[in-house]
């Protein structure tokens, strides 16, 4: 049985592990490989090629294969969620400041919000562009799943057989645990704690081989005036998702798959996304309910997912 080898660094503004049964030469490959996409898919710096697309103010740029074909990933969640995921919504997400608890009036929202169309972005070989010179793409919803996938790619080709890869809360696992067992995943519900959130374990899942993503109110939220204010904005409203699902969790084999659903999950509400997800292939759900209910596809309800407290 091999061993794993494990590094933890900072990228995408949180904290990411790694553990594979590989040496720490790959695992240094792994860290360089993610700083090469947090540039790549940042709209924060001048240096990457999506800070160019959307300064180009609705000319085409070549944006180069890799990053096309993210967009053109991308643009599939936001068609199949019918804009729930939308990745135009950065020109109303940079009115939003949830470290600093800053709430944008509603005209600056609604401003922003009249160039929220994520069927302005096209994309044409490794050409893109956006037809509304005021829209900005923002992928930041689905970025580290698809990172996520690419590290896996790079373990496979050293020969790992066994890891599992947690890009601040994004998991993907490879293989099983190095005993042949299943990797257990806890997932977190949201606890008011004074004047924020903080996270507690209620839930976890066994998996081999798959990715699970969770996202929910309590990631980056703060409480004004007695009510949750979350980042995970509505497009239609520019503001916080109006919704009863607490958390949502998406378990598929691809780790992108898993990130790409998990917003629009928690936008639609619980009737909805179950639906959703029970018609949507490759992905299964959980979903933590503000009454406190846990929702489950069907095929999830075996023993792939053990209660371990309360709310």
């Amino acid at each position: 049985m091999r061993e794993l080898c494990s590094v933890t660094f900072r990228a995408f503004d949180t904290v990411c592990a790694v553990s594979a049964d590989v040496d720490a030469a790959a695992l240094r490959e792994v860290e360089a490989l993610c700083a090469r996409y947090e540039l790549l898919l940042s709209r924060f710096n001048p240096e990457s090629r999506l800070f160019a697309l959307n300064a180009a103010a609705g000319e085409w740029v070549d944006v180069g294969d890799e990053l096309a074909s993210v967009l053109r990933a991308a643009l599939g969640y936001c068609e199949r969620t019918d804009g729930l995921f939308d990745i135009t919504m950065g020109s109303v997400c940079r009115l939003w400041d949830f470290k600093r608890g800053v709430v944008p009036d509603d005209a600056a929202i609604a401003e922003a919000l009249a160039h929220v169309d994520w069927r302005s972005v096209q994309v044409e070989g490794t050409q893109a562009r956006i037809t509304d010179p005021r829209a900005m793409v923002d992928l930041g919803g689905m970025a580290k799943g698809y990172i996520a996938d690419r590290v896996i790619d790079l373990l496979k080709c050293h020969g790992a057989t066994s890891g599992v890869i947690n890009l601040g809360g994004n998991v993907a696992c490879l293989g099983s645990k190095p005993d042949g067992s299943a990797w257990n995943v806890g997932l977190r519900a949201p606890v008011p704690s004074g004047g924020s959130l903080q996270a507690a374990s209620f839930t976890r899942v066994s998996i081999r081989g798959e990715s699970v993503v969770t996202s929910g109110v309590y990631e980056r939220a703060f409480i004004r005036n007695g009510r949750v204010l979350h980042h995970i904005l509505d497009p239609r409203t520019g503001k916080p998702a109006e919704t009863d699902v607490l958390s949502a969790t998406v378990i598929a084999d691809k780790s992108l798959d898993a990130d790409g659903y998990t917003t629009a999950l928690i936008i639609m509400g619980a009737e909805q996304a179950l639906t959703f997800a029970e018609q949507t292939p490759g992905i299964e759900a959980i979903l933590l309910t503000t009454n406190a209910h846990l929702l489950k596809t069907t095929g999830l309800q075996g023993e792939d997912v053990d209660m371990v407290a309360r709310l």
